[in-house]
């Protein structure tokens, strides 16, 4: 692949390698923070008591910030051809606070510094998706943005594991922790927050040096003016809008397959927290493989295609695992599952790239921000709900089998950008 890439124009293999770096070094980030450690540290340890809700409530916020600064954000960065400074900035935000919760003890002291810490991290980390989409153009001829951007995907599911794989095994598992860190005082899980930190640090430096910045934007439009421009650009591409809506709504689908999966394995099939890690590692090289090879498919068949393909198996593999009758059954089914996930994600965001205007890619990214963040609590609170009244975890995650359904009926059959979408 690297060499196929290379063969384009001078110089596009060093960027291309370094923009799928980058998502190797960001992916670990909310990886540890928002998934798999601080999360259960905070919820478990700083603050037992309501510390679910805490971090419910911190999320919710934390997207609706997403959600209405992305487009602003955007705006300003294509006006000024400064969409690297604004991704530089996010990613030393999101680096500084996350290292900071280092200091976070397992006392109620540190609920609101945990909070605010973690508020600031995800809104950087979320925010930076702004700028960094908007580059990929830059680092990909049109031939071969879908096995670029699927490289990418892949390389940050790869780069989570990695870094997941080595704090387990140097900080978490050890009865003596590396560093002589004291686990009385919760410091082998603390010390994933900085570690992640140096990591995305690190690995980040090479797009800041190889990737090139895009035109800009003939002028700079009002603060208040900003979201309606960006919504009649999307306008003037035929289709678009409808599959902004539609990703909003597949989007709500994958949030809950996320945020529950692991829940619904353990309360329906008996995992323990170390078969949910076990699981979660499992998921995400199922979804990097598939992201990475359908990629190669996605350059043959066109990003839409491969969108509507990939939905139309997690509708179908979604509700077999809603059925499952059995450990075994449902962790096949899972694992097909993830195969999908990360494809429907890279070929999302190379639709987009595809047909936005050069000059105001990063204004359309904050749109497309929007689609993914708007309605994040809804699977959530339709799972609490269907869970409280039906009594089974099944009921809960129906949610994710009707949100992708519904998708690819919104979805439809004409990409965006054919003229003939606008009739469909």
């Amino acid at each position: 692949m690297q060499d196929e890439m290379a063969g384009e124009r001078p110089g596009l293999r060093k960027s291309q390698l370094a923009y799928g770096l980058f998502d190797w070094a960001s992916s670990p980030v909310p990886t540890l923070h928002a998934t798999f450690v601080f999360a259960v540290y905070y919820v478990s340890s700083v603050s037992p008591e309501n510390g679910s809700a805490q971090w419910a409530w911190m999320n919710a916020l934390a997207a609706i910030t997403v959600a209405a600064l992305c487009p602003f954000l955007g705006a300003r960065a294509d006006a000024h051809a400064s969409r690297k400074r604004w991704l530089l900035a996010m990613t030393l935000t999101a680096a500084l606070s996350t290292a900071i919760l280092w200091w976070v003890r397992p006392e109620p002291a540190w609920i609101w510094p945990a909070l605010a810490l973690s508020y600031v991290s995800i809104v950087a980390m979320e925010s930076q998706f702004t700028f960094y989409n908007a580059l990929l153009p830059s680092v990909a001829t049109p031939s071969t943005i879908g096995r670029v951007s699927g490289f990418s995907w892949a390389a940050g599911y790869i780069g989570a594991i990695v870094c997941l794989v080595l704090v387990l095994m140097l900080f978490i598992m050890p009865e003596t922790p590396a560093l002589g860190l004291d686990k009385a005082n919760a410091e082998h899980v603390r010390v994933t927050m900085p570690f992640a930190a140096l990591w995305f640090l690190v690995f980040a430096v090479p797009l800041f040096l190889w990737v090139h910045e895009g035109p800009a934007a003939a002028g700079q439009p009002g603060v208040m003016v900003t979201l309606m421009e960006g919504l009649r650009t999307a306008q003037s591409v035929p289709g678009l809008l409808r599959f902004l809506i539609a990703r909003m709504i597949y989007a709500d689908g994958l949030v809950v397959v996320f945020a529950f999966g692991g829940i619904y394995a353990t309360n329906v099939f008996g995992f323990t927290q170390n078969d949910v890690i076990v699981f979660a590692i499992a998921i995400n090289l199922t979804a990097g493989a598939g992201a990475a090879l359908i990629g190669w498919l996605e350059d043959r068949i066109g990003g839409f295609n491969t969108v509507r393909l990939s939905l139309g198996c997690l509708l179908i593999l979604a509700a077999i695992v809603l059925l499952s009758p059995s450990r075994l059954f449902f962790w096949i089914s899972a694992l097909m599952l993830g195969f999908f996930i990360g494809p429907v994600q890279s070929a999302s965001r190379t639709v987009v790239a595809r047909i936005v205007p050069p000059d105001q890619r990063a204004r359309i990214f904050g749109l497309y921000m929007i689609s993914g963040k708007a309605t994040s609590f809804a699977g959530p609170l339709l799972y609490g709900t269907l869970v409280t009244v039906f009594g089974t975890d099944r009921a809960g995650m129906a949610v994710a089998v009707a949100f992708f359904l519904i998708s690819l009926v919104v979805l439809g059959r004409t990409a965006p950008g054919t003229p003939s979408t606008q009739t469909a």
